[in-house]
């Protein structure tokens, strides 16, 4: 009897053996599907085609397991000899097999089984001569004698193994996948027999043709979560697009319409999970001492505070503060009686100190002023019922005359929105019984702000924010605008009638005009009811300067265009995963580019057995080095050194992007202001991977060689392509925006697709020459592009 325990030992020693065996002979330079004698088909390197299968053969395994159904034979050793078989299933394909006659799979034995030897799977199973050709024979063919001639009894078991590998592996979306897959799974056994009454169990599959970034994948794995809650679906495969489950042949009545809610509210509190200080800091504004609408989605209060405080003790303190405050209403309010200013001080109980003289405290007084700015506008926007006025004189006490008085003029104080009157709270507090036994000025900073923020933190525990932010959320229209997108979008295999938004067709057949009017989203140039300005902080992009809809113009004459909400959610969702620019950064300086890392054709949850390894120094945020620096070789020397795109190779690449994530680290880590790559925190196996190349700069940045130009950000780009693409024997996709512009990623044909280069590099043939069949041995590719892309940034760059 198989157990999930054995799966997953026969998968440890297959990834520890044969995946390095496959490097070796250099399966990901070799392609099984696509390339140039089969344009119309898109590209799959023999090593994803392989891997693709093994993996999909393993979930449907533990899919058995973990439902009780029986397979006759289906045990340890013959779960061994399937993916050993499978593994030289497409030799056939091979330019260098002499066949014994017309048909393309009469394969010498003696090539199989050198095959076999080379890959070492002799040590992982035995199996003879006759399977190893019996697994290359299609369906289709009518040569299957070699199931006749084969040793082994449970041949034709193992065959039907092989097949529905195959065709996990081959299926490139979740339709022909599910299509494909149910004869070979019906003669797998009656669980799965499709005729009435059915068997057990049954194909399903969702979909959703728009793959955005991060919001997509967290709407795929929000559905799979519904899914496996409530209807009991098993997860086979991830496609861009969709999973293909495996599940109860009989399902309770289920709609489009009654999986939304629950769908959108579970993407809505992903915000919540993960978000860290930086995904907050980036929606602090410094001019209006308040946070961005968004930040409220995912943050809680004291999380907000908490980057306040942080914020105010790196900000630079003014001893001139509080002179200037008062002065400033002093001269502007023409209707203050004429002795306003000069009894300011025995009114509000304050003194304002001569700068220079009491410079220290000048300096606290400031910075404690600026701190209680922002919980101002907390209680504004997240409890705007409080009388911010008097939670403040409550909170700290201030002696009652001068409380009475600051009631008196608190029209003055709050004249235009800001709480100007938390200077003379800040001043009471610096006085107060916090510092009783020591005076303000005798401590540092640290200490009086944390006494400062112990005290805000515990009374703003006692103010309900709830209904504040649900209506600050709600004005986003992010819940609304997701719910419509998901009728819009989201097909149920079981559940086909998906209802459809009304698509404003009116507003698409306006005639064009400058500026930003109806109700279209300038990125992605959907309709939506809730479109508004967007917000430059957010989208980290410029504002005026871009729009699909309009007339062309220098900019946008009326202001910011227009933005869904659905977009909004895009880019919050990327900043709480740590996909914005740093906070020390500008969008005016600073260039990005973004790679989709597509499956080639699905994933399966066992792919982190290898992306992860791989993948976990962009996890962090790290660097893709050309030049060498003194002993720190670049990616160039090293492939210079090996020319071979082998195991120890790609260990040499792991270690360079460690070396050059623990430089990033110290240097900032996600906070680093500069060249670098990242990938975002993610949980799980993704249906797709988001990878950011960016050349981050500061607004007011003077060095010409630290902005980047177009070119050089994408050579460098695309020599992330080419590293990652060798990784992963993935599909990249690289382009300057901030959605992939695919209606379909199926469509996509070649392993690497260059979305509007800069001529310098629209030179490269990459699609054609990623790979090449084994007439002698594959060509080398990476010295053609690596090194090219190489030269190109080297040369732009002096």
């Amino acid at each position: 009897m198989l157990r999930l325990s054995d799966v997953e030992q026969v998968l440890d020693s297959y990834v520890e053996q044969l995946i390095p065996a496959m490097l070796r002979q250099q399966y990901h330079l070799t392609l099984v599907k696509g390339g140039p004698d089969y344009p119309h088909l898109p590209e799959q390197s023999h090593f994803a085609h392989i891997v693709n299968g093994v993996f999909g053969l393993a979930e449907l395994v533990k899919f058995l397991i973990a439902r009780d159904v029986s397979i006759a034979g289906l045990d340890e050793t013959a779960f061994r000899k399937a993916l050993a078989v499978y593994t030289i299933h497409e030799v056939h394909k091979a330019s260098d097999v002499n066949l014994l006659g017309p048909s393309e799979f009469s394969i010498p034995l003696k090539r199989l089984q050198e095959e076999y030897e080379r890959l070492g799977l002799s040590r992982f199973a035995e199996v003879d001569e006759h399977l190893m050709r019996a697994a290359n024979v299609h369906k289709r063919s009518t040569k299957h004698g070699d199931l006749l001639m084969s040793d082994d009894p449970s041949a034709a078991r193992l065959w039907l193994l092989v097949r529905i590998a195959d065709t996990l592996a081959s299926a490139q979306a979740p339709a022909e996948a599910a299509d494909s897959l149910r004869s070979y799974l019906a003669d797998l056994g009656p669980a799965f027999a499709p005729q009435s009454p059915p068997g057990k169990h049954a194909l399903y599959y969702h979909e959703i043709k728009d793959v955005r970034g991060v919001l997509t994948n967290t709407i795929h794995q929000a559905i799979a979560r519904q899914f496996e809650a409530d209807l009991g679906f098993f997860p086979l495969l991830y496609f861009a697009t969709g999973t293909l489950y495996v599940g109860p042949a009989r399902v309770k009545p289920q709609t489009v319409e009654d999986l939304i809610p629950a769908v959108a509210g579970e993407v809505l509190q992903s915000l919540t999970r993960g978000a860290g200080a930086d995904a907050i800091r980036d929606g602090l504004r410094q001019q209006k001492y308040d946070f961005e609408p968004y930040v409220y989605a995912f943050a809680t209060v004291e999380d907000l505070l908490q980057v306040v405080q942080e914020d105010t003790l790196t900000a630079k303190p003014d001893p001139k503060a509080a002179l200037n405050e008062i002065d400033g209403l002093a001269g502007k309010r023409r209707d203050l009686p004429a002795d306003w200013r000069g009894t300011a001080e025995e009114r509000l109980g304050i003194r304002l100190l001569d700068p220079k003289e009491h410079k220290t405290f000048n300096d606290l007084w400031s910075l404690v002023r600026r701190y209680l700015l922002y919980v101002d506008t907390l209680l504004r926007d997240l409890n705007p019922a409080e009388d911010r006025l008097e939670w403040f004189l409550r909170t700290f006490a201030i002696p009652q005359p001068y409380a009475d008085n600051l009631r008196r003029e608190a029209d003055i104080w709050a004249r235009g929105g800001v709480g100007k009157y938390v200077l003379v709270v800040a001043y009471h507090f610096l006085c107060g019984p916090d510092f009783a036994d020591r005076p303000a000025e005798a401590c540092p900073p640290e200490e009086v702000l944390a006494h400062l923020h112990c005290r805000v933190s515990a009374a703003m525990q006692r103010v309900d924010t709830r209904a504040g932010r649900q209506v600050a959320v709600a004005e986003l229209g992010l819940r609304q605008d997701l719910e419509a997108y998901l009728r819009e979008n989201l097909y149920l295999s079981f559940a086909p009638a998906n209802l459809m938004e009304d698509d404003g067709l009116a507003s698409y057949t306006k005639a064009k005009r400058k500026g930003h009017t109806g109700q279209v989203c300038s990125l992605c140039n959907r309709y939506s009811e809730y479109v508004r300005e967007l917000r430059t902080g957010i989208l980290d992009d410029f504002g005026r300067v871009f729009s699909n809809r309009v007339l062309p113009a220098k900019e946008a004459p009326q202001g910011n265009r227009l933005w869904c909400p659905i977009c909004q959610l895009e880019a919050i969702l990327r900043k709480v995963l740590g996909m914005g620019l740093p906070s020390g950064a500008h969008y005016k300086n600073s260039r990005r580019i973004y790679l989709y890392v597509l499956p080639t054709f699905s994933f399966t949850p066992e792919h982190l057995r290898l992306f992860g390894p791989l993948l976990r120094p962009f996890h962090r945020v790290t660097g893709l080095p050309v030049r060498d620096y003194g002993r720190d070789w670049g990616l160039p020397h090293y492939w210079l050194e090996r020319r071979t795109l082998d195991p120890d190779w790609l260990g040499e690449l792991q270690d360079v992007l460690a070396r050059e994530a623990d430089k990033i680290a110290g240097w900032g880590g996600r906070g680093f202001v500069g060249e670098r790559v990242s990938l975002g925190r993610i949980q799980g196996q993704p249906h797709y991977y988001l990878v950011t190349w960016e050349k981050a700069a500061r607004d007011t940045e003077s060095d010409d060689a630290r902005i980047a130009t177009r070119t050089e950000a994408w050579a460098k780009a695309l020599f992330a392509a080419a590293v990652i693409s060798g990784l992963t024997s993935c599909k990249v996709y690289v382009t300057e925006r901030p959605y992939l512009p695919v209606a379909d990623p199926v469509e996509l044909k070649a392993t690497i697709t260059l979305d509007g280069p800069p001529p310098a590099l629209r030179g490269l043939r990459l699609a054609h020459d990623r790979f090449e069949r084994r007439e002698s041995r594959p060509r080398d590719w990476a010295d053609f592009s690596r090194l090219r892309i190489g030269y190109v940034w080297d040369t732009k760059k002096t």
